[in-house]
């Protein structure tokens, strides 16, 4: 239980270390929550301040069937934020970055079927652009989100008829095997748990896409948080 504490701590100071700032929702906690402090708090980023039962509180919270909204016509995609960002909110055709994971059977139950985080950067694409990471609804899924926010979707169908096959990472970056088993199965639901980095803000733009690079040499380059660094791992 320790060990597994530990490890969700250090996935938390990462998403406060990735974001530049945010807004807690106004989402009712638990008194003990509210009453509880930590000796080890984030003290930074978007969770600066919140002890670590006013996090599992949010956690608890994304788990509820009613939480946060369905999107209208997407067949039951849940849309939960559970801290929203400051930053600029991006429109279709704006490249984002995020750190995600993925899991298959809910929010941070057993293993994550996809996570953004052993590829040593956030994921970017072009939103309104679906990809076979960021699939049409999990796409859609994101719009509406600020850079600086943490948002959870359910999506009831996430890959359709191709599923989630299990990603592997080699020294040429992810890669999926022909015989790779179903991390998600097509036409299975998925919990996306998602961090925007930069949606309009430029402070990943300008790290990980600088200018006169090929996309070859741009997919080199690594930095987790887009700290104005490039991190060695």
């Amino acid at each position: 239980m320790r060990h597994h504490r530990l490890e969700r701590r250090s996935a938390l100071t990462l998403w406060a270390a990735a974001c530049s700032g945010g807004a807690l929702l106004p989402l009712p906690l638990p008194a003990h929550a509210r009453q509880e402090t930590s000796s080890t708090r984030v003290s930074w980023g978007p969770f600066k301040g919140l002890s670590d039962s006013e996090i599992d509180a949010l956690d608890e919270y994304s788990r509820k069937s009613d939480a946060g909204v369905l999107l209208p016509g997407s067949g039951g995609e849940r849309v939960i934020d559970l801290i929203e960002g400051t930053g600029p909110r991006p429109e279709a055709g704006a490249r984002v970055y995020v750190h995600y994971k993925v899991w298959s059977d809910g929010f941070r139950v057993g293993k994550a079927a996809d996570y953004s985080f052993a590829d040593g950067r956030p994921y970017d694409w072009v939103l309104g652009s679906p990809t076979a990471v960021m699939t049409t609804p999990i796409d859609a899924g994101v719009l509406g989100m600020r850079e600086g926010g943490w948002r959870r979707i359910f999506v009831p169908d996430a890959y359709g008829d191709a599923g989630l096959r299990k990603v592997s990472r080699g020294p040429q970056g992810r890669y999926t095997g022909a015989k790779a088993p179903f991390v998600v199965l097509p036409h299975a639901p998925a919990y996306v748990d998602l961090l925007m980095l930069d949606g309009g803000s430029g402070r990943c733009e300008a790290l990980l896409r600088p200018p006169g690079t090929s996309e070859q040499e741009r997919r080199k380059i690594k930095s987790l948080t887009c700290s104005g660094r490039s991190e060695v791992f």
